[in-house]
């Protein structure tokens, strides 16, 4: 596999494998995926959808969106 090296991480999103995440942030541990991406302001709204999809952190900015039970 080519591509970036990343360092081991226990989140299982797939992002953290991709060479280019199509997304700056990881919607399930928050950490940065994609430097390449700027980070974009987002919108209560849009934040409000991605709680809807079942996302723990924004993938646009990376704000915790839920608090995960344990």
């Amino acid at each position: 596999m080519t591509g970036i090296r990343r360092s081991p991480t226990a989140c299982d999103n797939m992002n953290h494998r991709r060479a280019n995440a199509p997304v700056p942030h990881c919607p399930q541990c928050g950490e940065v995926v994609n430097r390449d991406l700027a980070r974009r302001q987002c919108s209560n709204d849009q934040h409000a959808v991605s709680r809807r999809q079942g996302s723990v952190f924004c993938v646009g900015c990376g704000v915790q969106l839920i608090i995960r039970r344990v």
